[in-house]
């Protein structure tokens, strides 16, 4: 109840400074001459000129004669010879460039890497709580390793003896 006598205060006040309407007016404007404005004749001589436009470019297609945008197209456009030329060279283009993406994408990563301490890389697991059978024997491949960084160091050493002296002299 207090909330509603609290909002009838506060509108009677805003209804006693509002200013009293009149309706009863003695002023009236002046008639004022309005015109068309520059857009409408813009845009009406727009239209009547691409009227006349394509009543002349009508008449000179009916004699048989070219019209004058055709022929200005016709002059910038180029021959059938140049287009030619640009689908061969880029045929050409296209062609190398699936060859050598033919050629990277058969080349796959190495299937195998060189080791240099074949033991160390083989059997780098602690030998704690290592079950019966659960390591295989790679004597086989370390052989195989040595076998081969041996003939490696031989080649070297040829190569070196065939230059007469050491590279470091």
């Amino acid at each position: 109840m207090f909330f509603a006598r609290r909002s009838v205060a506060s509108a009677r006040l805003l209804l006693r400074n509002q200013q009293p309407r009149r309706f009863a007016s003695s002023h009236h404007a002046e008639p004022v001459n309005e015109s068309f404005g520059r857009s409408f004749y813009v845009t009406v001589g727009t239209f009547a000129s691409c009227f006349v436009l394509y009543r002349i470019v009508k008449s000179t297609e009916d004699a048989g004669a070219q019209s004058w945008i055709s022929s200005l197209i016709e002059k910038y456009t180029p021959s059938q010879e140049v287009f030619e030329q640009r689908s061969a060279i880029r045929t050409a283009a296209m062609e190398k460039i699936a060859h050598d993406r033919h050629l990277f994408g058969s080349q796959g990563p190495r299937e195998s890497f060189d080791l240099k301490q074949p033991e160390v890389s083989f059997n780098n697991s602690p030998p704690y709580n290592v079950i019966p059978g659960q390591s295989a024997n790679l004597n086989h491949v370390i052989a195989h390793y040595e076998q081969k960084n041996l003939e490696q160091e031989q080649a070297r050493v040829a190569r070196m003896n065939a230059q007469g002296g050491s590279l470091y002299d």
